[in-house]
């Protein structure tokens, strides 16, 4: 039986392939997560102020552990944002290889191979642009070989 070939799979040995927009994208993941921790702890602490106010006896013991209790907090922040700074790099990449997928395809176009089509990796951003993408250069392609015929 014929199976038909496998298309290249783009495999990128770089993490950061258009670096300021992925440090601009990750830049903004990680602003919002802080934004949402500062809120977090706000909460937390005046909750713990109104309880204080409130029961100042019941809530000694835990003012008492508060330093501790807060150093193991924001050690676990601290792990919790490298994981985030690691997952916004993936999320960033799987935006800019497309994007750079894209502008090295245009690039090649403009100097005339009106052939070049734009193959993402399987997960990438942007499929649907890039069928409309490919689509359009077919189309293009097809009028410049009418016209030469003519």
């Amino acid at each position: 039986m014929n199976q038909p070939p496998q298309q290249q799979q783009f495999k990128r040995k770089t993490i950061f392939i258009k670096k300021n927009l992925q440090l601009r994208y990750m830049m903004l993941i990680i602003l919002s997560v802080l934004c949402g921790l500062a809120i977090m702890t706000f909460e937390l602490t005046a909750t713990l102020d109104e309880l204080f106010d409130a029961y100042p006896v019941l809530v000694q013991p835990i003012y008492d552990e508060f330093i501790p209790i807060a150093a193991s907090f924001f050690y676990k922040i601290a792990i919790y944002l490298l994981f985030v700074v690691l997952i916004s790099a993936i999320l960033s990449h799987k935006m800019a290889g497309p994007v750079y997928r894209f502008e090295q395809t245009c690039k090649a176009i403009a100097k005339g191979d009106f052939s070049q089509r734009v193959h993402l990796r399987q997960g990438d951003q942007l499929v649907e642009l890039q069928d409309e993408f490919n689509k359009m250069m077919d189309r293009v392609e097809a009028e410049i070989n009418k016209n030469k015929q003519k």
